[in-house]
């Protein structure tokens, strides 16, 4: 169950408060903007303990928000750097390692780490180097057995079997496409975001066919990537403050601008408690983007691409 960015309003370094009234926020923790906060996984069974990965110290911080017991699980590679991350069907935590060139899966019982190298090697002149060439930016699953991302410097999908830990790499159709965020897509398909290449992907996977959909306005700057409970994609444009969706069936594509709808009176915005109309024309820089348990379509704006550093 996935909620990236939304730790940064989750966990803030703030001091540790109790649960405020309905519909208000909730702030958990202590946690130093020199962590990077980043995404947060629930798993479905224990909804009550959030799992956030911290970038920049290198942690996968466990907090409990019932009694608010915080505990930080360090990887075992101290230049690892944790990116996306997933409980997959095993019940363990998979997540990858932005320069670390691994997948590792996180035991949520003890916090203990194991992990699994890519065997990828003299991809590049300069694949020698021991961290970074083959950047892995996001981790989804539970379409199969596997535990699918995506992976920038090899321009493909990769997958790593959490049974048998064996890996496979799917390169996509279009050179320097830069893979980003991946989530479960329609029926038995993963789907995946293109930043460079402007585009949206699926990948079957029982088939690892790929079938990639262009987004209208040029760089776009394809981020966030969600599926709703009618099979339709839904997207977000960072660059060009759009979103909109994708039907695989009829390969129909539709965009929306937010500057638009805010110059049309129709944006709300939501701000200590009271609303109001919003009307401006800055860029709203959409980025992840999920569905509610209400069926509502909810991104974050304001969030700049997920690119690592």
């Amino acid at each position: 169950m996935k909620t990236p960015a939304v730790i940064n309003l989750l966990l803030c370094s703030l001091p540790l408060v109790s649960g405020k009234q309905a519909g208000k926020l909730v702030e958990y923790g202590f946690v130093s903007p020199l962590d990077t906060p980043c995404e947060t996984e629930f798993h479905p069974d224990q909804l009550d303990v959030a799992w956030v990965e911290l970038i920049a110290s290198n942690t996968i911080l466990r907090v409990n928000l019932t009694t608010a017991e915080q505990k930080r699980f360090h990887l075992n590679n101290p230049a690892g750097l944790p990116s996306g991350m997933e409980f997959m069907p095993d019940d363990n935590l998979w997540f990858s390692e932005v320069v670390g060139n691994c997948m590792v899966k996180l035991n949520p019982k003890d916090g203990s780490m194991t992990e699994y190298p890519f065997p990828w090697t003299n991809i590049l002149p300069v694949d020698a180097l021991p961290a970074g060439i083959r950047v892995t930016i996001d981790v989804a699953g539970n379409r199969d057995r596997g535990a699918w991302f995506t992976s920038v410097g090899l321009n493909a999908i990769g997958r790593i079997d959490i049974d048998t830990f064996k890996y496979s790499l799917y390169p996509l159709p279009n050179l320097l496409s830069g893979p980003l965020n991946i989530q479960g897509g329609p029926g038995s398909t993963m789907v995946f975001s293109e930043i460079l290449g402007n585009r949206v992907g699926i990948i079957d996977v029982h088939t690892k066919k790929i079938t990639e959909f262009e987004i209208p306005t040029p760089l776009s700057l394809v981020q966030g990537v969600t599926t709703d409970a009618d099979g339709l994609i839904w997207w977000t444009g960072t660059g060009a403050g759009n979103f909109g969706t994708i039907d695989v069936k009829t390969g129909k594509v539709t965009e929306m601008f937010i500057a638009d709808i805010r110059a049309a009176g129709k944006s709300t915005v939501i701000e200590n408690g009271l609303p109001s109309i919003g009307s401006s024309g800055a860029l709203a820089l959409p980025g992840p983007i999920r569905v509610g348990k209400n069926g509502k379509i909810y991104f974050v704006e304001g969030n700049l691409p997920q690119w690592p550093l």
